[in-house]
């Protein structure tokens, strides 16, 4: 991610959907960025110790440093991953309205600044489509997974992480059962049959954090 005048400086993978450590190297701004810095990488480890509450809130305070250090509204990567790290907390947490909200501020973000295909970009597609789908949204969580899947195939995951790539085809068959399409169903898992016969033994590089399938109305 290196686009803005503000930035973490850091990468990130095309099939790496979930939070990632990030890294200081040559950043401007250096004292605010080290507080969104600082945040994040703590909202990682309560995320990473099971603790989602804990994780919003650092999340939080990551995305106002991020919002203190570029006060308009231009976008900017530290922002986007902000978002979408309080994003999932939040849907976590059953804060789904924020959530949604705070996900595809982050995606419309990322677009603009990495482009509607990129690997970060799909990061986005996929987290809102987990989101509707663990919920039972099916039609809703439909769109953000015909995005995504075919800009990570064309990103090359399908050799690189075959498996974690069946495992969406699973959550396309899920979405589309649910929303009563049958055939589109049969087809997702028909090409998640198809690459986990074609890699045995291999397991996913990526596994994705399930929402809870219920959360108080």
């Amino acid at each position: 991610m290196r686009r803005g005048n503000s930035r973490f400086c850091g990468t990130a993978l095309p099939f790496a959907v979930g939070a990632t450590l990030v890294f200081l190297a040559g950043c401007a701004n250096p004292i605010v960025e080290r507080h969104v810095l600082d945040y994040t990488n703590a909202g990682i480890r309560a995320e990473q110790a099971g603790n989602w509450e804990l994780a919003e809130r650092n999340y939080g305070r990551a995305l106002t440093n991020a919002r203190i250090e570029r006060p308009d509204s231009s976008p900017t990567s530290d922002r986007s991953m902000a978002l979408y790290n309080l994003g999932r907390a939040k849907g976590h947490v059953c804060k789904l309205d924020e959530a949604e909200m705070l996900l595809t501020e982050s995606l419309k973000m990322e677009e603009t600044l990495t482009g509607p295909n990129s690997g970060i970009t799909t990061m986005r597609l996929f987290e809102l489509g987990r989101l509707y789908l663990d919920h039972g949204e099916f039609a809703k969580s439909i769109p953000y997974f015909e995005r995504a899947v075919p800009a990570v195939v064309d990103l090359g995951v399908e050799k690189s992480d075959p498996i974690g790539l069946a495992n969406v085809y699973d959550d396309v068959a899920a979405a589309q059962q649910g929303a009563g399409d049958l055939v589109k169903a049969d087809l997702a898992r028909q090409q998640a049959l198809r690459l986990r016969s074609a890699n045995p033994g291999r397991s996913a590089n990526f596994v994705a954090a399930r929402y809870k399938e219920a959360c108080p109305k």
